[in-house]
């Protein structure tokens, strides 16, 4: 187990991220910081301990028996509380599907697929609800309404969003599904939408129908989802693809906008974030580190941004949240963060190892 790469860090708190109260934290050091091997006995029972992680208990303890949490219809909305939201969650926390309710739940979430690939915020009978919405408002207005069945199959086709297909597609393979043909199907769904400057828009959105500028949260989850797919079952128009949007988020230096002096586009973007289900600069060096892009110097701003918010301890704080809004808390705002802390870890791990020592610009 090598821990060379840690010579060129000072006070790496593993001790800490090994503690038992964060049994995904402690399978995910030993599994990706230390290097334990797959079939070691200790990294085998840390995986299976991540179930009696308090957060995956209250999560499962919130699922309805179909599989769903909160609305059947509605697997979007309310955000953070809803299938989708909870789905990804487990996939980040570690679970896969051994689990009885990971599966039931995996099987709901795939009836909100469309034929095309993309994941929907709703089918007919969510889109039913909407309609009674839109058909009353537009009725106080004297407008003209269209009827159920011609009005839904459009509806269901601009809520397929990109940013929702590559977080659900990562989460599906995270739980263990990689081989999957849904997975596949949304990959490739991808593959065919994604914007001319390399990153993606919603491609039938109302709200992006004048946009040609690429979206950074619709680029970082289609990424994320192409850096958890095996190697084996990536095809030569995924690699593509890949290339393309990474080199969109590095035109950015991952945060800085390319046509105004490279100023900073959203002071959002520089804050830690777990869970993480949109995009920061973090999230933003996870993915291009882990498709290979360590050497490029366009990273280097926002790792110096990571390593200028490292406590005195050794440890990364966590500075933005959704507790109030979810199920479960993880952790709390401006305390130490065992999730943030293994993230930065893993990203300079890869740096490290391939450059041989730490070297960043002052900022």
């Amino acid at each position: 187990m090598s821990k060379d790469w840690m010579s060129a860090l000072k006070m790496v708190p593993i001790e800490w991220l090994l503690e038992g109260n964060n049994q995904p934290v402690k399978y995910f050091t030993m599994r990706d910081l230390l290097d334990y091997r797959a079939n070691d006995s200790e990294l085998i029972a840390a995986r299976e301990s991540i179930e009696n992680y308090k957060p995956v208990q209250k999560i499962l303890q919130k699922q309805n028996p179909g599989g769903s949490w909160m609305s059947r219809d509605k697997p979007y909305l309310p955000k953070y509380k809803s299938s989708y939201w909870q789905v990804m969650l487990l996939g980040m926390l570690g679970m896969n599907h051994s689990n009885m309710q990971v599966q039931h739940a995996i099987e709901h979430l795939l009836t909100f697929q469309h034929p095309e690939g993309g994941f929907v915020e709703f089918m007919e009978k969510g889109a039913r609800k909407e309609y009674d919405i839109v058909r009353k408002r537009n009725l106080a207005k004297n407008k003209e309404v269209s009827s159920f069945e011609e009005w839904a199959p459009a509806k269901i086709r601009e809520m397929q969003l990109s940013c929702l297909t590559g977080n659900v597609a990562l989460a599906l393979m995270r739980l263990g599904y990689s081989e999957h043909k849904s997975v596949n199907e949304s990959l490739k769904w991808l593959v065919e939408i994604q914007n001319v400057d390399g990153g993606w828009l919603c491609p039938y959105w109302g709200a992006h129908k004048k946009d040609k500028h690429g979206c950074f949260m619709g680029t970082i989850t289609p990424l994320d989802a192409f850096s958890e797919m095996p190697k084996k079952l990536l095809t030569s128009k995924m690699m593509k693809t890949m290339k393309r949007g990474v080199e969109f988020l590095l035109m950015h230096r991952l945060y800085k906008s390319d046509h105004h002096a490279f100023k900073t586009i959203n002071e959002y973007w520089l804050l830690l974030m777990f869970p993480q289900f949109f995009y920061d600069i973090l999230r933003g060096l996870s993915v291009v580190t882990k498709l290979g892009y360590t050497l490029d110097s366009r990273i280097d701003d926002a790792l110096a941004n990571i390593m200028n918010k490292r406590l005195s301890t050794g440890e990364w704080p966590v500075e933005r949240t959704h507790s109030g809004a979810m199920h479960v808390t993880t952790e709390r705002k401006g305390l130490p963060s065992k999730w943030i802390t293994l993230e930065v870890l893993r990203v300079l791990k890869r740096v490290i190892q391939a450059r041989g020592q730490l070297e960043l610009p002052s900022i």
